[in-house]
């Protein structure tokens, strides 16, 4: 028996969250003005990675940017005590990726784009006191298809993914719009849960 290989995903995963008051305002304030900005990073780089291979002004643009709903979450780590976090995931696919294989160089080049974009809100990596504390705005490059890096700058796909609800929960949101949300079975009688 044979089986059609199925072609594989070219998605892109990213995770953002803020917790704490920045340039753009209130963590909720931050999340929606960064957004349009996001999607614009993305779409240049998209064009970027094109170019070379298309010397055209007419480079297929078109890229899906599927949000999530906002969530509030507790933080997580060693310094819990903080505010609650806003948090969202972006999935973005479309036929602009069909000519570009997921590589690291790319991947590292767009989660440089998102630093940038962290900074716009004000937030300060190198003078972060905790590895996990209150942050104006946080960008997190989850996944690209199957690619995986380990680099100082990005390691793919996120390490922590499986640990973080507030990733996860959100992911699905977006995931159950295009696929559907499945339906719960009864079966307490012989399924325990």
């Amino acid at each position: 028996m044979t089986y059609a290989k199925q072609k594989p995903e070219l998605k892109l995963v990213i995770s953002i969250g803020a917790n704490i008051p920045g340039i753009l305002g209130d963590p909720i304030n931050t999340i929606v003005a960064i957004r349009p900005q996001i999607e614009k990073s993305i779409l240049e780089w998209n064009v970027d990675l094109n170019f070379p291979k298309n010397h055209s002004q007419n480079i297929d643009k078109s890229l899906s940017f599927q949000w999530a709903p906002l969530f509030q979450t507790d933080p997580l780590g060693v310094q819990i005590d903080q505010p609650k976090f806003i948090n969202t995931v972006l999935v973005v696919e479309g036929k602009g990726f069909a000519s570009v294989k997921p590589n690291k160089e790319a991947a590292i080049y767009l989660m440089k784009k998102f630093l940038e974009l962290e900074k716009v809100a004000g937030r300060e990596r190198e003078k972060a006191e905790s590895l996990w504390g209150p942050r104006s705005l946080d960008i997190d490059f989850i996944s690209w298809g199957e690619l995986q890096v380990n680099t100082r700058t990005l390691i793919l796909p996120h390490p922590r993914l499986s640990e973080r609800n507030f990733v996860l929960i959100p992911l699905t949101e977006v995931l159950s719009k295009a696929q559907g949300k499945p339906k719960r079975i009864q079966s307490e009688n012989i399924w325990p849960e």
